[in-house]
């Protein structure tokens, strides 16, 4: 029954997905406003797939949701964290100016970008340690953000000063996820999740279609 659900619940997410790019970049229909849904439902999916939900993990996901928020907050307050930037409308309710599913989105980008991580770096017996795999889950999560930072702004999502992403932006993305990579293998968190993986691809074509449907179809009309 598990592999019926593994596959059920990957097919799910793609429909989901798919729905919202399809019809946002071929229809115009604005569907982005449920962005803060789409990740609930995501989180769903995902943690229904976990193999344990115990207290490691309950404490590992409080952590990283609440620290993930605090960051932000900070960042925007400041600017001294990430760059200077805003939110937009399209990321659901606002506590003092900072969308509530921020935390979640660090923290289902963290778990994700960890359990690949922890799959490819298992593999080999001189990357099967703590650091490789922090590393490479931290270069998972940059490299996720690149392709979020291009539709952020056309989407309402969130924007820069001066519309320039700062590379400051990206050394504090890595360096975060960093932490709470080695977080997830402190508390030996259970990485045994096809869904998660799937998840991680998902999003980058979804923010990958995002940024650049609109100007290939611009183009071919």
């Amino acid at each position: 029954m598990k592999p019926a659900k593994t596959v059920i619940s990957i097919l799910f997410l793609c429909i989901l997905y798919a729905v919202i790019l399809v019809s946002t970049t071929l229809f115009e229909t604005d569907l982005l406003h449920l962005s803060s849904m789409g990740l609930l439902i995501s989180a769903f999916v995902l943690f229904a797939n976990h193999p344990r939900i115990d207290p490691r993990f309950v404490a590992y996901a409080m952590i990283v949701f609440v620290f993930g928020w605090i960051l932000s907050y900070a960042g925007v307050e400041t600017g001294v964290v990430f760059g200077q930037y805003f939110y937009g409308n399209n990321l659901g309710y606002k506590v003092l100016d900072i969308p509530i599913v921020i935390g979640l989105s660090w923290l289902l980008l963290n778990y994700c970008s960890s359990i690949i991580a922890h799959r490819l770096c298992s593999q080999s017996v001189m990357l099967n340690r703590w650091f490789p795999k922090a590393f490479l889950a931290a270069t998972l999560m940059v490299l996720l953000d690149v392709f979020m930072e291009q539709a952020a702004p056309m989407y309402d999502y969130w924007y820069w000063k001066n519309q320039t992403v700062p590379m400051q932006n990206y050394t504090a993305w890595f360096a975060f996820a960093f932490a709470f990579n080695y977080l997830f293998q402190r508390l030996e968190i259970n990485a045994q999740n096809k869904v998660a993986i799937a998840w991680y691809i998902i999003m980058i074509v979804f923010y990958a279609g995002l940024s650049m449907l609109p100007e290939l179809l611009f183009n071919f009309g």
